[in-house]
């Protein structure tokens, strides 16, 4: 992955780089000064450092440059931490070609203090490498003059990718469960992997990126781009951004690209990143090519399916047959956002479809049971991950079955009708469904309630033995209960009679002792078959024997 790029001053802190590294960090730091070099204006007779050395240094009226070469035994990262004494300074990397692929320059001090400090955190690949300070200002042409003093040193990235691997004809091969530690250089674009899946299925990439942004794109074995993920920006205030992404995917081969471009912007970003991967098989019912009613699979009745639809695969056809006029259910279980059915018969025609079915997020799935009337015959259904309204393609699994319609898998379209509540039973609205036949009652209301038996004390009496008593009648009444008992509270010594018929107003009481006093109450009773509910009691009324 060799390209001559310039990129302007990356502010990436080493120390914070290691910190958060999955990998252990490893440096040089040797702490040797390079005194300064009587002729190193030109590669060739570049003095030789290693990194962890301090680079002590003076551009002076008859020289223009300093120059040092080093070389990087893993990919990583070399931190330049420059100290000028010069009004303005420049620093340049390149290749051992020749070939520039880093600078910093117009890098003018601080006049009060007569210096300026900067860090410079710089990713490269394996390889060897030179360094060039020069006090031009590239703008005006203008020469400072002066000393340095550069401190380096080094971190290893621990990369498990070979370089190059800018193509695909060079693309790593990994197995799908292996962790990737990359790193994107100053002078590497890409890094390319390669895998292959023995079954359908879902991929799972755990991406945490120490990059200011990051892209990941997938292609299939024909080069055609068929995801990607761009302009992801790192959290400046922790210097890195950890995402996870579920793509679902065919049996075969793919290649899959990391770079640090932000592609709304053209900007390119360098430094590590760690991406663990893994795989769930959905175990789909049937695999290969069914994207067209030629490639249709055959499906049964009341048997469940598997199928899943793929970054790289848009629609699944079924075929099935109808042994008479119903009304079918297509029970789905879908865990994509969205679903869609499409019916046609076998002449090809659509006949019904729906679309927009969402997933209910919070538990990612959603269950429905669709209901179709269809005459006997054959036909084709189509199931994608489609929202037309919003042209949005959704993938993953789902699992679905076709059988009869049956108040299980019926969706119920009811009506409903007011049932009048009894002395017996609540009142409530009946609802029916009209595909199935199943009912439900909902908003009950209390049953009905007799009217409290009142005594008319106008014309009540006692007489010698008797007691002549007369009571207010009820509509509704099947007949009327009487108690009376000589003590007040009615606790003991209580006897009762009934008396049918709603229009029964009157009763005489004999045999009763003379002179003594008696409590009397009166009810409402309805009889219905063998259920009798009843009225409250009167208020007590007192009568007097003679």
């Amino acid at each position: 992955m060799r390209k001559g790029k310039r990129f302007f001053k990356t502010f990436v802190l080493a120390a914070a780089f290691c910190a958060m590294s999955a990998v252990p960090c490893t440096s040089h730091a040797s702490a040797v000064d390079v005194p300064r070099a009587a002729s190193d204006n030109t590669f060739a007779t570049a003095s030789r450092i290693n990194m962890g050395d301090t680079l002590n240094g003076s551009i002076t009226e008859t020289k223009d440059y300093n120059n040092y070469q080093f070389q990087l035994d893993s990919a990583g990262c070399i931190s330049l931490n420059m100290t000028a004494y010069m009004k303005n300074y420049c620093i340049r990397i390149y290749e051992t070609d020749g070939t520039e692929i880093w600078y910093t320059d117009e890098n003018y001090w601080n006049e009060t203090v007569g210096y300026r400090r900067d860090e410079y955190n710089i990713y490269l690949e394996k390889g060897t490498y030179y360094i060039q300070i020069n006090g031009y200002a590239y703008r005006t042409y203008q020469k400072s003059t002066g000393e340095y003093t550069c401190r380096t040193s080094f971190t290893s990235s621990g990369v498990t990718n070979r370089e190059d691997d800018n193509s695909f004809a060079d693309a790593n091969n990994i197995a799908i469960g292996d962790k990737i530690v990359g790193q994107i250089s100053v002078n590497d674009d890409f890094d390319t992997y390669k895998f292959t899946l023995s079954q359908v299925g879902c991929v799972k990439l755990d991406m945490t990126s120490y990059m200011q942004y990051y892209c990941i794109k997938l292609f299939n074995s024909d080069g055609e781009e068929i995801w990607y993920t761009s302009e992801n920006e790192w959290t400046s205030t922790v210097g890195y951004r950890s995402d996870s992404y579920d793509l679902y995917l065919e049996k075969g081969t793919y290649y899959m690209q990391i770079n640090g471009y932000d592609w709304g912007t053209y900007y390119k970003s360098t430094g590590k990143y760690v991406c663990n991967t893994s795989f769930t098989g959905s175990g789909v019912s049937f695999d290969g090519d069914d994207n067209d009613f030629k490639t249709a699979k055959q499906i049964s009745w009341n048997k469940k399916y598997i199928g899943q639809i793929s970054e790289n695969d848009d629609f699944d056809n079924y075929i099935f047959s109808v042994p008479k006029d119903q009304t079918i259910a297509i029970d789905i279980t879908s865990y994509m956002r969205y679903y869609c059915i499409r019916i046609f018969d076998s002449d090809g025609k659509e006949i019904w479809e729906t679309d927009d079915n969402e997933w209910n997020s919070n538990v990612g799935y959603r269950k429905d049971s669709q209901n179709i009337v269809l005459s006997a015959g054959k036909y084709y259904m189509q199931i994608n991950g489609y929202a037309w309204g919003k042209s949005y393609k959704s993938t993953g699994k789902y699992v679905f079955s076709v059988s009869s319609l049956s108040q299980a898998n019926c969706n119920h379209d009811y009506s409903s009708k007011w049932v009048d509540a009894t002395y017996f039973e609540k009142g409530y609205r009946l609802y029916t469904c009209e595909k199935c036949g199943k009912k439900y009652k909902d908003d009950y209301v209390a049953k009905r309630q007799l009217d409290q038996g009142s005594i008319s004390s106008w014309y009540s009496s006692g007489g010698k033995g008797k007691i002549y008593l007369r009571w207010y009648t009820i509509s509704d009444a099947s007949g009327y209960q009487i108690r009376y008992c000589k003590k007040k509270s009615m606790k003991s010594g209580v006897k009762v009679m009934t008396v049918k018929g709603q229009r029964k107003y009157k009763k005489t009481i004999s045999k009763l002792s003379r002179r003594k006093r008696y409590y009397v109450q009166v009810r409402a009773y309805k009889k219905s078959g063998k259920k009798t509910v009843y009225g409250k009691w009167s208020q007590k009324y007192m009568l007097k024997t003679k």
